[in-house]
């Protein structure tokens, strides 16, 4: 709560952002930045900031709610966050596969950023000799052009692994073995419903900069934006869920029903919400009942399992480990000892295993963690033999996230979240929105936080430029 001790619920703002995420929070420091005397609300309907970008803290471990990393060369990211406060700390260039018929894991290294690895990189197991020469190409279009170049290319809208075979004729066994548990890492989906646009810019942040732990969690990336809201003197309220949007008859703005039986009233409305939430509070105003019949952007999902021992992991540096047998092998498909990446992740002679999962498996397992949970220590058992009897009887598992709105997805659909620049905010799904109405969210951009911190500023400035003319 700020601007005093006055109770300001029920009273008039200029402005009110419903949702506290990241493309809230970034739409509110742009208002407020710009604008010092507005009067904004920001309103979420949980007890804790940040949406998809949050943690979880018990007995000394940092849990983020979906592994995440924070890639330091997204565009959005270098003008809005302090980095040296996050204190970052990078994991290494390049990955550790595990491959079939194969014991140790095989390493991919990236020799644009380690030249000393460059041999490595040339003799690795994974893929074949013509795979790595064909990466040459890969590296030199990310590298040569930039993330405007990327989206601009419109012969280049393809799904991703119809890029990766047509484009640049990986084989499907480097495509099994880095190309597909990587990227589905990152973007929850198989590659044919990936856009190739958006595999080229990722690839382009991964190629140009480092992936990164805050120190804390990625709870204080969304922690730092929300101190500097306040620090600008925001409102906000928690637990306040919005039930619906209406417009005022004495055509002052609008009125916003809060679950608790609140009502607060505003001049202007910012929608901050995942996409479908903002299609249901929109379709309710005049002219938007439309809205009520498009099918919403489908979401995508993905589960995150934690484990904490004791003791030495199976791998020391800070890298990611990625299932090359394919996602049939098992519900593995990315892991990351996160201690190794930043210690602030777990106490002091402890470990933090993080596992990504596939939505199928999350399915599958449903209402059965304790068979997900044996599955899983079979996999990593198989991996690293050595330390089964631990992986087996001492790893605890701490954590199972089943987050069923992780993204929005990228490629097909109503409105694919692959636009870079972002869609104007004064419109959705179409429909030219009332006056005073906006929509930020990664739905609105790219289904990455560059996306989210970039739809929240460019519904900032539409506010701005419709403020200053009423």
């Amino acid at each position: 709560m700020r601007r005093g001790e006055k109770e300001r619920i029920n009273s008039d703002y200029d402005a009110c952002v419903i949702g506290t995420g990241i493309s809230g929070l970034s739409c509110a420091i742009d208002i407020l930045t710009q604008n010092e005397d507005c009067d904004l609300l920001l309103l979420e309907s949980k007890s804790t900031i940040g949406g998809r970008v949050s943690s979880d803290y018990e007995n000394g471990f940092t849990f983020d709610r979906g592994y995440a990393v924070f890639i330091e060369d997204y565009p959005q990211s270098k003008e809005i966050f302090d980095y040296s406060a996050l204190k970052l700390k990078s994991y290494s260039p390049g990955a550790l596969i595990k491959q079939k018929d194969k014991q140790k894991l095989s390493r991919i290294a990236d020799p644009l950023r380690q030249p000393s690895k460059l041999f490595a990189a040339l003799t690795t197991s994974v893929g074949s000799f013509s795979d790595k020469l064909r990466l040459a190409p890969l590296f030199y279009y990310v590298k040569t052009n930039s993330v405007e170049d990327i989206f601009n290319n419109e012969n280049d809208d393809m799904d991703t692994l119809t890029c990766l075979k047509t484009k640049y004729n990986f084989s499907d066994k480097i495509i099994r073995e880095f190309f597909q548990p990587f990227l589905v890492g990152i973007y929850f989906a198989p590659l044919e419903e990936q856009s190739s646009k958006m595999f080229h810019f990722v690839f382009k942040m991964f190629a140009d900069g480092k992936a990164s732990l805050p120190t804390g969690g990625m709870q204080t990336v969304s922690n730092q934006l929300y101190e500097k809201a306040c620090s600008l003197k925001a409102t906000s309220k928690f637990n306040h869920m919005v039930n619906g949007i209406t417009e005022l008859n004495n055509e002052k703005g609008y009125g916003i029903k809060i679950s608790n039986g609140d009502f607060v009233t505003a001049k202007s409305v910012i929608c901050a919400t995942e996409g479908d939430t903002a299609r249901k509070l929109l379709s309710n105003l005049n002219g938007l009942d439309t809205l009520k019949n498009i099918d919403p952007q489908p979401q995508l999902s993905v589960g995150s399992v934690y484990y904490s021992f004791e003791g030495q992991a199976p791998v020391t540096e800070p890298i990611l480990i990625l299932n090359g047998e394919g996602i049939d092998s098992g519900p593995a498909l990315t892991v990351s000892f996160l201690e190794n990446v930043n210690d602030s992740y777990a106490p002091q002679g402890y470990s933090l295993c993080s596992i990504s999962i596939p939505s199928s498996y999350m399915q599958e397992y449903e209402g059965k963690h304790n068979e997900l949970d044996l599955r899983i220590r079979r996999q990593l058992s198989e991996w690293w033999p050595d330390f089964s009897p631990q992986i087996t009887n001492e790893w605890k598992l701490e954590k199972i996230y089943n987050i069923k709105q992780a993204q929005p997805r990228q490629y097909g659909g109503p409105q694919p979240a692959n636009v870079n620049g972002g869609r104007d905010p004064s419109e959705y799904l179409g429909q030219k929105l009332p006056t005073g109405v906006f929509v930020c969210g990664d739905h609105m951009a790219t289904s990455t936080l560059n996306g989210a911190v970039e739809s929240g500023r460019n519904a900032a400035k539409k506010y701005l430029e419709w403020s200053t003319n009423i």
